[in-house]
């Protein structure tokens, strides 16, 4: 077999704002580099739970293995794919050059322009007929493949489950800040620890998890400092506080000015 021989095209792509995915997909007979470009990727592999990794990143997909993959909710991706088969395939594989196979095939980028160049580089190839520079193409499989064996295999972040909870759990304190939340056991939800739940809650969000609360239950209460006449008691007590001093310390320290002074300040 020539060099160059053994190595069939079957299907490629590219999507720049890609808002769906794959659930148990099988790749029937062919391998592919699926390639996020840019935005998250959620994914699992034979059954695995969900993951979710930033963009650029690149997984393998491979016969005989079952896929989940699509974005994050509400968000696109940049999602693109060149699928492959052949017996040189199995070449690349034994002499080192890739391993779809192994238990999370999902790897970094670290310099995704010059990937995403030279997969666009290969996809104008295939554009031609069958035939046209054979050669070029697989030389050009066998770079992008040597870019991704240079990247360290890319560790999980955030579990899909811990991101969507996380993600709700902050659409209620921003809706209902007063309320007595008890982080424990939101943790204690999402079968997590504490310590756990502060690193991811500060991930997604930007802030700890407390913090993020005083900073709610402190927009609430100017709010109603602004549209209100009501008394500094009780509009601690509505936005979470249950001592009207503490809230008036801790509204200084972080806005720069008593409650008083703000409403002086604002107040239409």
């Amino acid at each position: 077999m020539n060099y160059f021989d053994g190595l069939t095209f079957t299907t490629f792509g590219d999507i720049p704002e890609s808002a769906g995915g794959s659930r148990d997909k099988v790749f029937d007979g062919y391998y592919g580099i699926q390639y996020t470009h840019s935005g998250k990727l959620v994914f699992s592999v034979d059954g695995s739970p969900e993951e979710v990794f930033e963009g650029p990143c690149v997984f393998f997909s491979a016969p005989g293995r079952v896929y989940n993959y699509t974005t994050g909710v509400s968000e696109t991706r940049h999602h693109c794919w060149i699928c492959f088969q052949g017996p040189r395939v199995e070449a690349f594989r034994t002499g080192g050059l890739f391993d779809p196979y192994e238990p999370c095939p999902v790897h970094r980028i670290a310099k995704p322009e010059q990937f995403y160049k030279t997969m666009l580089e290969v996809q104008a190839l295939l554009q031609h007929p069958s035939g046209y520079r054979e050669a070029r193409k697989v030389l050009l499989l066998e770079d992008l493949l040597l870019q991704i064996q240079e990247q360290e295999p890319l560790p999980a972040r955030v579990n899909a489950f811990c991101e969507q909870c996380i993600r709700a759990l902050r659409r209620s304190i921003v809706s209902a800040p007063q309320a007595k939340w008890n982080f424990g056991e939101e943790a204690e939800k999402m079968s997590i620890s504490v310590s756990h739940f502060r690193r991811i809650f500060r991930e997604l969000t930007g802030y700890p998890p407390t913090r993020f609360l005083i900073e709610c239950r402190l927009n609430r209460a100017m709010k109603l400092l602004t549209d209100t006449a009501r008394p500094l008691c009780e509009i601690a007590h509505e936005s979470g506080f249950d001592d009207e001093f503490y809230f008036s310390r801790l509204f200084k320290q972080h806005r720069g000015r008593t409650p008083s002074a703000y409403r002086k300040e604002f107040r239409l």
